[in-house]
């Protein structure tokens, strides 16, 4: 498994290697700098999503498998530009674009033949923006972000176009029609929300929505780490549709496990993954 994504730390080169979790930090090992270690903050960037995956591949005694592919990008596009590079060369992997620079050009060397790509963040932009993301094998966005794939002339979510943008979280539904209705969406789909909407060929087959815990809505990262925790028990054997079903049964019992505050680090959440998962599937 690969997650290639950026960081905003300036001046931070191409790293890429295994993993481990050491506290509130991502460590592992890249062979660019001298002393061949590299540590980056749980709560920044790509490294929630690599987290959250981590422990899920864990569970299943399979986190020695996870390769990180990072890069610093502050907004000017030359760490994404690296990854870009890295990317384009993978072959027969399952690989996930998170937080990147969306450039048209680039997002399509990508081989989709050969890999099975889940795009999150700027890597669903790009798709989107590519008019490729039907070549992807699912996304994942919050409603905002659907509102983004709705709008068939936008190329960024700042440029969705006003009517969209006014449509209330209930019409979702109505949401997910227009997005499929480009004919460039990936066949499967999940909603991150109050309620989330598990979508296959644009038809909604599950929606979870209970227990509710309004504090999850407002610390950063608990939609990377849903997205860590589906792709972790997609590569682990899980049906698309399942994995999507569990992840967001595993996200709320973690809620219900650790009682969140709107000071809750996300860490703390990470931390409660392998618990959770315990719980679920048994």
């Amino acid at each position: 498994m690969v997650i290639a994504g950026t960081i905003p730390i300036h001046g931070l080169g191409l790293t890429k290697g295994n993993v481990e979790i050491s506290f509130d930090n991502i460590r592992f090992y890249n062979e660019n700098i001298p002393e061949n270690t590299v540590q980056i903050p749980i709560s920044m960037g790509t490294a929630t999503l690599i987290a959250s995956c981590y422990k899920t591949l864990q569970y299943f005694n399979r986190s020695k498998e996870l390769i990180a592919i990072l890069a610093g990008d502050i907004g000017d596009g030359d760490g994404s530009a690296k990854i870009y590079d890295e990317i384009s060369h993978l072959n027969n992997k399952f690989l996930i674009v998170h937080y990147i620079k969306p450039k048209i050009s680039e997002i399509s060397r990508v081989d989709f033949e050969r890999n099975f790509v889940v795009g999150d963040a700027g890597g669903m932009y790009a798709g989107k923006a590519a008019g490729i993301g039907d070549k992807f094998k699912l996304f994942l966005p919050d409603v905002g972000e659907l509102a983004f794939l709705a709008d068939k002339d936008s190329s960024h979510p700042a440029y969705v176009r006003g009517f969209i943008s006014e449509v209330d979280d209930l019409d979702v539904v109505k949401l997910i029609k227009m997005a499929y209705e480009t004919g460039k969406m990936p066949d499967n789909m999940i909603v991150k929300g109050e309620t989330d909407y598990i979508v296959e060929k644009g038809e909604i087959i599950a929606s979870v929505s209970e227990p509710k815990h309004a504090a999850m809505e407002c610390i950063g990262g608990t939609g990377d780490n849903l997205t860590g925790i589906i792709s972790g028990l997609i590569y682990c054997g899980y049906e698309i549709s399942e994995a999507c079903t569990l992840g967001c049964l595993v996200n709320r019992e973690i809620a219900n496990m650790i009682k969140p505050t709107p000071d809750t680090k996300i860490n703390e959440i990470i931390d409660a993954i392998p618990d959770a998962l315990d719980k679920i599937i048994e």
